[in-house]
C-alpha cells in the first residue's frame, strides 16, 4: 500500500484529465470526497502522467465499503 504523497494536488474542477492509473489515485478521492467535490481533475498535479498498473487488491484495502458493492452481499 503506498503512503499519501505531501504534493498531490488534485483540483476541483469540472473538464480535465484525471490519471486512474496514478499510484496516489484513491488519496484523491479521499481529499474529493471529504471537500465534497463534484468533480476533479490532475491536471495541475506533478503526478498526472505517473502509471502504475491497477491492482484490485490494493483497492479493496485502500476503499472502506468495497466489499460491500463488490462481494455480492
Amino acid at each position: 500500500m503506498h503512503q499519501q504523497p505531501q504534493d498531490a494536488n488534485p483540483v476541483c474542477r469540472v473538464g480535465g484529465e484525471r490519471n486512474l492509473q496514478c499510484p496516489y489515485y484513491v488519496f484523491c478521492l479521499d481529499i474529493a470526497a471529504a471537500n465534497l467535490w463534484p468533480d476533479f481533475t490532475c491536471d495541475l498535479c506533478l503526478y498526472r502522467k505517473t502509471k502504475e498498473a491497477t491492482r484490485i487488491e490494493e483497492l479493496d484495502l485502500c476503499a472502506p465499503g468495497w466489499e460491500d458493492i463488490w462481494g455480492g452481499s
